[in-house]
């Protein structure tokens, strides 16, 4: 038989014979030994030794076995020992009271050494078991402890955020809402002034007058956008099936109106349908239509298409929906500045904008509980495409 790992074993008896034939044999298996010879000096000893298991005579002086057994049970340092009696009591009620008290098993006497050895092996193996698992449990615990920390300190950040974005939102729809008055008020004098006194004004002064009209409407452009983004976040949604292909149309026709004399080729993919809110996804539609639109605008003749990818397994979330041009495109390395506020990718004297319409977008989508992202090259186009979750 191999040897076990050395675990400390207790043997208590009044007979010295019987101590030192087991201590003499467990030895040799590689197990640290101690003796007691009556109840009261292995209770002093096991508070001290805590040992692995206690090997219990039933019949001693003082107190017996299954008192011994009784008192180490109720010790909360000592009541998970393994106790084996050993007895020559063959009255199966001794037995039950035996593992009524707290015992785990019992070797009857005359010792067979042999039938010990393996009582023992097994309840020490029962035993590192128990506090391995013991030991997994309070890991995992205090694992689950860690995490739930980890989530209420995210939970309150997340608040937190939510909070300050929606007090910039607020104010940022007062700042916006507040100068459009004195903004359009600035319109108006300069249109008195074009039409009343212009005859007062040499070439350059109608140029700066006419510069600062142009300043003024885009100044009244940027707060719209900014009106729209936080309307956008603050709006209330309202979830339908909606038919983006007839959406797409809708705005390949507006779009044409405002110069009939581009050849733009739209190719619009039919029945895409999708779940969200309609008028928000609109929205979604018309800044990348527009976009499209708007890059393509130095092509002879240029190409825009939507349409979706379907995966295998279909789920909303896992549909690709995307809107494709072959117009002026963007630098890879900036991809990642294409969704944030105000940032432009091209020169305002390149194409027109102020920066909003793709937060807008990005904000629309997450808001589904999908995502945005878009693959383009310099003067070769772009694609961008989006998920609902």
């Amino acid at each position: 038989m191999n040897k076990p790992e050395q675990n400390t074993i207790l043997i208590v008896d009044d007979m010295p014979n019987n101590l030192g034939a087991l201590l003499d044999y467990l030895t040799d298996f590689g197990f640290e030994v101690l003796v007691a010879e009556d109840g009261e000096s292995a209770i002093e000893q096991v508070e001290y030794a805590l040992p692995d298991l206690i090997l219990l005579d039933v019949l001693m002086p003082g107190i017996d076995g299954f008192e011994t057994c009784s008192r180490l049970k109720s010790n909360q340092t000592t009541k998970d020992i393994p106790v084996i009696f050993m007895t020559a009591l063959s009255d199966a009620e001794d037995k039950v009271k035996g593992f009524s008290v707290g015992g785990v098993d019992y070797v009857t006497k005359p010792i067979q050494q042999a039938e010990v050895l393996a009582r023992v092996t097994t309840h020490l193996s029962i035993r590192n078991l128990q506090q391995q698992l013991q030991q997994q449990n309070s890991r995992l615990q205090q694992e689950i402890c860690d995490r739930i920390k980890i989530e209420q300190q995210l939970q309150k950040r997340t608040a937190q955020i939510e909070t300050a974005n929606q007090e910039l939102e607020a104010f940022s729809y007062s700042v916006a809402h507040d100068l459009r008055n004195p903004i359009t008020s600035i319109n108006g004098y300069i249109w008195v002034l074009q039409e009343e006194y212009a005859y007062l004004l040499d070439e350059d002064g109608k140029h700066y007058l006419e510069r600062v009209l142009v300043a003024t409407e885009r100044m009244e452009q940027l707060i719209d956008d900014i009106l729209r983004l936080s309307q956008v976040t603050r709006s209330k949604m309202q979830f339908d099936t909606v038919d983006l292909s007839q959406i797409a149309r809708e705005i390949a026709i507006s779009l044409r109106q405002t110069a009939n004399e581009r050849e733009v080729e739209f190719i619009i993919a039919e029945g895409v349908v999708a779940q969200g809110d309609e008028p928000l996804l609109k929205i979604v539609l018309e800044n990348l239509l527009g976009n499209a639109w708007k890059y393509t605008r130095n092509k002879p003749r240029a190409r825009i298409e939507f349409g979706v990818l379907e995966p295998e397994i279909h789920t909303e979330s896992s549909r690709q929906y995307f809107v494709r041009d072959d117009g002026a495109g963007f630098d890879m390395g900036k991809a990642d500045k294409l969704f944030t506020a105000f940032c432009r990718l091209h020169g305002k004297n390149e194409f027109e904008g102020t920066g909003i319409g793709l937060a807008t977008v990005q904000r629309i989508i997450h808001r589904h509980g999908g995502q945005i992202w878009a693959d383009g090259e310099v003067n070769q186009g772009a694609t961008f495409y989006f998920t609902l979750g």
